[in-house]
């Protein structure tokens, strides 16, 4: 996470340009399953991290919103969700809590097909095993880092609340975003998750 300006670690109320210049940081993921037929939206985000600079603040909260846009599109195929925001007192513990919470979803993968890291791509060809189990669903993963000194979300448990927290990621001011990482599996399109690969990998999705 990018260093910020030293300040106090008070809590600033909500909108506040006080927000952007104390310690605090708020750690928001939002993970999503989708059914399999939600084919367009893995082109979808191929597309835009492919497009993407993601070493400019711009470009990422533009990237931000056209993924949230994407997922509001599919949202007839959402079927499971997890979703967390979590304030912390410093930028230190905000930059230690994100990369665990990357690590933790990335090593579910079996291979990064697609990777854009400030703006250089790397691809590479993937192969599906003759006997794999039929496949049914997509999970997509966003990783938020903001200068928000409050949570952007409560627990979700319903269609209407995850198409709010997403909406609320969406609206994000660019100078609000620090970091954000966008995961999804599986990255090639012609692929997608069986229900126990869905389940022995994110077993804590909840269906909604």
């Amino acid at each position: 996470m990018r260093a910020g300006s030293s300040g106090n670690s008070t809590a600033a109320p909500a909108g506040s340009t006080r927000e952007l210049y104390n310690d605090i940081v708020t750690v928001s993921q939002i993970q999503i399953g989708l059914l399999a037929g939600a084919q367009d939206l893995q082109r979808d985000l191929n597309a835009l991290a492919q497009q993407s600079n993601w070493g400019n603040q711009e470009s990422l909260s533009e990237l931000l919103r056209e993924t949230v846009l994407a997922l509001l599109r599919s949202s007839e195929y959402w079927t499971h969700v997890r979703a967390t925001s979590q304030t912390v007192q410093s930028r230190e513990a905000g930059s230690r809590l994100f990369e665990q919470l990357s690590l933790a979803e990335r090593s579910k993968l079996s291979a990064e097909t697609l990777v854009n890291i400030g703006g250089r791509v790397r691809q590479q060809a993937t192969s599906q095993p003759l006997d794999s189990d039929p496949a049914a669903y997509i999970v997509v993963t966003l990783l938020v880092g903001t200068a928000d000194d409050r949570p952007l979300f409560g627990e979700i448990r319903s269609t209407e609340a995850l198409a709010a927290a997403l909406r609320r990621l969406g609206s994000l001011p660019p100078s609000y975003l620090l970091i954000y990482e966008l995961l999804w599996a599986p990255q090639d399109e012609s692929s997608s998750l069986s229900r126990d690969e869905l389940v022995a990998s994110y077993p804590d999705l909840m269906q909604i």
